[in-house]
């Protein structure tokens, strides 16, 4: 209750008591830091009973002086020295004890007597600690004046600790589920307003990924989309010149693996690793109007065939955008997702256009009229590249599943 008493006076912090489970303890019951720079002492003297009377005065007196010894003797630099009694103690009283203690070098010495602890107890501050050590229950004044002095910080501590439970439940949760294999990465890049078709005319969006470390010989991955919806359609390459350039009249996508045979011995035979292997294409319906432009890397098939990296396996991956450069300036922020999850969200403040002149050899055509709208590079701020870094975040479950409904339980609980 002592240490408790002195942690509700502001001056005092870091208030612990020095044997919490009993012991010797010196003459020295609580230690605290004072003004936050001065070590801090702090011994008990009780009696039972307590009637003020000179004897049982006299004893506290021997007990403060007894332990003021063991507190200097303990520390010869100490500076601040508290006593706690139950005892009454006049101001004359009190104040031959204060000059003992400096006497004895001590900068502080403050009593804390029956009356001092009352009035303490007595206080908003001290209503809790009343109840706890004394089960002395609180008037409806008191505990009106209690919840207004304490009501928004109790609130704040249990908002908070519930948001750290619910914050390790979803990460444990997280790193559950992120062992399922991929079924589909998501690039959406948002732009900064909504836009006309005729305002977006072609464009050009890929995403080149690469893992921390090859899984099923997979080391890097490139997908992306653009207009035209044949141009990435290996059957139809002979056909998609004659479609009409534009977002507004079809959307290609295409995806592929670059794949690494660790088994290699021989650094020539590489070589065919760093080709693009095409594992997927597509083709939609134009647009209208445009707000977000998504790209996707899918595995999600019917039967899987083989094996596929997991979500965990994008952990610290390292991820970068080639955009044309008309488009790139509309991109307000990038939000990246996987198997149901928000994995990562790019904003503007962390967006810097990479102009420098390049010519990316991806497995796709461009024409020269296209490439007049240069490719740019979408690079972090203060980095070469994005990175996917699960240690630092926990990533958002877009969706909360439903409970199956169990029939059978109802119709058991009505018989």
């Amino acid at each position: 209750m002592c240490r408790a008493v002195l942690a509700s006076d502001k001056r005092f912090t870091d208030v612990r008591p020095r044997h919490p489970r009993g012991g010797p303890d010196g003459g020295r019951d609580i230690e605290a830091i004072y003004r936050e720079d001065q070590k801090v002492f702090g011994a008990i003297g009780f009696v039972n009973q307590a009637n003020d009377s000179d004897e049982q005065k006299k004893k506290i007196k021997a007990k403060f002086t007894g332990d003021l010894e063991s507190a200097v003797s303990a520390d010869s630099n100490l500076g601040v020295f508290v006593f706690f009694t139950n005892i009454n103690l006049t101001i004359g009283e009190k104040e031959r004890l204060i000059e003992e203690a400096k006497d004895k070098g001590i900068a502080y010495c403050d009593i804390f007597d029956r009356e001092r602890i009352r009035i303490a107890l007595d206080s908003p501050d001290g209503f809790a600690t009343r109840f706890q050590y004394l089960n002395i229950v609180l008037s409806e004044e008191e505990q009106a004046s209690f919840f207004s002095r304490w009501g928004d910080d109790i609130q704040s501590v249990i908002s908070s600790g519930f948001q750290k439970i619910e914050g390790t439940l979803n990460r444990v949760l997280f790193l559950q589920e992120a062992n399922d294999p991929i079924s589909q990465l998501a690039l959406s890049f948002e732009l900064d307003k909504k836009y006309q078709a005729e305002d977006i005319g072609h464009f050009r969006l890929f995403c080149y990924l690469t893992l921390k470390e090859p899984k099923h010989n997979v080391l890097s991955i490139l997908f992306g989309s653009s207009d035209k919806s044949n141009r990435m359609r290996a059957e139809s390459e002979a056909h998609f010149t004659e479609q009409k350039s534009g977002i507004k009249h079809g959307i290609g996508s295409g995806q592929w693996e670059q794949r690494i045979d660790v088994n290699k011995e021989n650094e020539l035979d590489r070589e065919d690793d760093e080709k693009w292997t095409n594992i997927g294409a597509g083709s939609s319906i134009g647009r209208s109007e445009v707000e977000f432009l998504p790209i996707t890397y899918s595995k999600d098939s019917f039967v899987r065939f083989f094996p596929v990296f997991s979500v965990r396996d994008l952990d610290d991956a390292m991820f970068l955008p080639f955009v044309n450069k008309s488009l790139a300036e509309k991109v307000k922020a990038i939000h990246v997702f996987a198997n149901g999850y928000k994995l990562q969200e790019i904003e503007s403040s962390d967006i810097n256009i990479d102009a420098t002149d390049i010519n990316p050899s991806f497995p796709t055509q461009f024409d020269d009229d296209e490439l007049k709208d240069q490719w740019v590079r979408i690079r972090p701020k203060g980095s070469s590249t994005f990175h996917m870094r699960f240690f630092e975040h926990t990533p958002k479950r877009m969706f909360t599943p439903s409970q199956v409904k169990n029939s059978l339980e109802e119709k058991k609980s009505n018989a």
